[in-house]
């Protein structure tokens, strides 16, 4: 299972973005 950060998250509108651990682009969340 991959890993990473949450770069942020906007509550009000459910979606956010992370940054996984092994590197590579940020995830849309």
């Amino acid at each position: 299972m991959a890993t990473g950060t949450v770069k942020w998250f906007n509550d009000s509108k459910g979606f956010g973005f992370i940054t996984p651990e092994a590197g590579g682009d940020d995830l849309f969340a």
